[in-house]
């Protein structure tokens, strides 16, 4: 709560009033909203939004509340003229929830410091963001317009009992195979890195919904859909899904190159329906994606001083190390 109080606007501080508006970003995600009685007709909203660049505490009036507007929801702001302040909140017409995705809007900027406190990790992804260009930028956007699916991309493991099990783990790991992956890719002509990164961020999101965290047991464990169907599933459903509603444009190659990538598995039977790896895409996220995974569990279990270190399963013994 610290954090946010230091970038927190006040109406003092911001530039002279006719300059305030444009030099505020077009777009906030709720961080909270609270509905309170003022009058026998109207009730007092106030809510604080956020956007890496400002954190805002706003107030309006209404005589029935908006139930759209949620925490979480991507939210533009109806001013009322110049901005004023009222005890230390904006006083505003209204917010209005964005109900269809915006391609041009990078979703990392609106990541609230509660949902991932490593700051440098969103500002990688934002990094990662801009590079995919517009038609994947779109679809990555409407795949995670849903703020719940959103944050528990953000906030969830990669695995329960293997690597990156912590929480932000899958956001971590999705990085680290991105970085790992623009690494190989950037030699081969071959590589279409928009492809390519776009996999690498998307190929593990359907965790998202695999696990789920109990708060009685304080621990993250197997839903019912992760159960039955997994993760592959999951994302190219959400990805298929997204595609339809909102009407994004891609090239078919693109959106074929990507759920190859996405799903091609090496040494698969036959009889699963699966596809051997057939782009340079697919073979190299294929490959950082085990690498990612395997030096997380080695770094975690690796002894200090070096040679053995402790047994894991996925590691198929101990990791052995050299430190000198």
């Amino acid at each position: 709560m610290s954090d946010v109080r230091q970038t927190v606007f006040s109406v003092n501080q911001l530039p002279q009033p006719d300059h305030v508006i444009d030099r505020l970003p077009p777009v906030f995600r709720i961080q909270s909203i609270e509905r309170l009685p003022f009058d026998e007709r109207n009730l007092l909203n106030v809510a604080v939004v956020f956007h890496q660049r400002a954190v805002l505490r706003v107030e309006w009036l209404c005589r029935h509340p908006d139930s759209r507007l949620t925490v979480g929801s991507l939210v533009s702001i109806r001013w009322l003229g110049r901005p004023t302040s009222t005890l230390g909140a904006i006083r505003i017409a209204r917010l209005v929830k964005l109900e269809r995705p915006e391609a041009s809007l990078n979703p990392f900027d609106t990541v609230p410091h509660a949902w991932v406190r490593d700051r440098e990790l969103v500002a990688r992804a934002g990094r990662f963001w801009e590079g995919l260009g517009r038609p994947l930028q779109h679809l990555f956007n409407a795949v995670f317009w849903d703020p719940r699916r959103f944050q528990r991309y953000l906030e969830g493991p990669s695995s329960l009992q293997g690597h990156h099990n912590g929480r932000n783990g899958n956001f971590r790991h999705a990085l680290e195979v991105a970085e790992r992956a623009r690494t190989l890719g950037c030699h081969h002509a071959e590589v279409h890195l928009p492809v390519l990164i776009a996999g690498s961020l998307l190929h593990d999101a359907g965790k998202a919904e695999e696990y789920q965290f109990n708060p009685v047991r304080g621990r993250y464990e197997m839903t019912e859909r992760g159960a039955l169907l997994g993760h592959k599933h999951t994302v190219l459903e959400w990805i298929a899904a997204a595609r339809a509603q909102h009407r994004v444009i891609i090239p078919e190659a693109h959106y074929l190159a990507l759920l190859h990538a996405i799903t091609a598995a090496k040494g698969a039977p036959d009889w699963l329906g699966l596809r051997e790896p057939l782009s340079l895409d697919a073979h190299i996220l294929s490959t950082v994606d085990r690498l990612s995974g395997q030096a997380d569990l080695l770094s975690r279990h690796a002894a200090r001083d070096g040679g053995f270190g402790a047994y894991h399963r996925h590691l198929g013994g101990r990791p052995y190390v050299v430190r000198e």
